[in-house]
């Protein structure tokens, strides 16, 4: 029987995928433990080093080779749902665990601890930008609230394990991150708690879809924000603030269809707004769309 189950998603991850996975090999536990993989297509050498790695560790690791590329949501839900362990530890592709007592520490601690379901820790941050060296350092060993989890958005992916619950969490389309989502609802479940101890390095870079920002991307995390506003009521205040502040650079983007839709939306973040030129382009641009149809 499987106690942990380690879910990797990785695409187009060459230059990290051997860290990634060497970080899981080498962890030191009393426990049997997996390795799934969920391999999506990649166009460099990530699925020759993910089969290579399969085929001299058969016992540990477990590749989901797609056919086709599922894209980044698709591909954490099929490889989640893989898991046949008592719990779920991830690690994406372009991170890699550092501690190698890390998974029996968060076990142990879960064991002995009914009511918590979640377990993470704080990370080392790894980014071009120096500015992201600093986004965990609010961390501190304590449990943590739903509140705070997603203000903050507090819990590094790669540090997180929690209970495999059957059925775990239905992911809708309307979630682009699936880590806060999962996070949030495993919190209906029971508590979550931070440790003290640094077991992970988190990997921010150009090809990470957590830096990357233009309007298509823009939009599904605002509609990603809408979802969350109507599924997570408790937390409505951020998620306004939130769609509200990706607001700001859809509007004010070059002209793409359906702008009119997310200028309607800042009015109703910001009802003075009808009383300036503001509802009068946006009024334009939707007749002006209604006439072309």
């Amino acid at each position: 029987m499987i106690t942990v189950s380690i879910c990797m998603i990785t695409y187009n991850h060459e230059p990290y995928i051997v860290e990634a996975i060497e970080g899981v090999l080498m962890q030191k536990t009393t426990f049997p433990i997996e390795l799934v993989i969920g391999e999506d297509c990649s166009t460099d050498n990530t699925r020759k080093i993910v089969i290579e790695y399969a085929e001299k560790y058969p016992d540990k690791i477990r590749p989901i080779l797609h056919e086709k590329n599922h894209g980044m949501m698709k591909n954490f839900i099929e490889t989640t749902y893989a898991a046949r362990g008592n719990y779920i530890a991830l690690c994406e592709g372009d991170d890699y665990w550092i501690d190698s007592y890390k998974l029996q520490k968060q076990v142990d601690f879960l064991e002995a601890n009914e009511e918590y379901c979640l377990s993470f820790h704080k990370v080392e941050v790894v980014s071009e930008n120096v500015k992201d060296h600093n986004i965990y350092e609010h961390l501190e060993e304590k449990e943590y609230s739903g509140y705070e989890i997603y203000n903050k958005w507090t819990i590094p992916t790669c540090s997180a394990v929690f209970r495999n619950y059957d059925g775990l969490i239905k992911i809708p389309n309307e979630i682009l991150f699936g880590d806060i989502f999962l996070f949030l609802c495993l919190l209906e479940k029971g508590k979550a708690f931070c440790h003290d101890f640094e077991g992970a390095v988190y990997r921010r870079h150009s090809g990470s879809i957590s830096v990357q920002n233009d309007t298509e991307m823009s939009k599904k995390i605002f509609f990603q924000y809408k979802y969350m506003l109507k599924r997570f009521p408790k937390y409505k205040k951020i998620s306004k603030i939130n769609m509200n502040n990706w607001l700001e650079g859809l509007i004010y983007a070059p002209y793409f269809k359906g702008i009119w839709k997310f200028r309607f939306y800042k009015m109703y973040f910001e009802p003075r707004l009808f009383f300036t030129g503001f509802f009068t382009t946006t009024l334009t641009s939707y007749i002006f769309k209604r006439n072309r149809n």
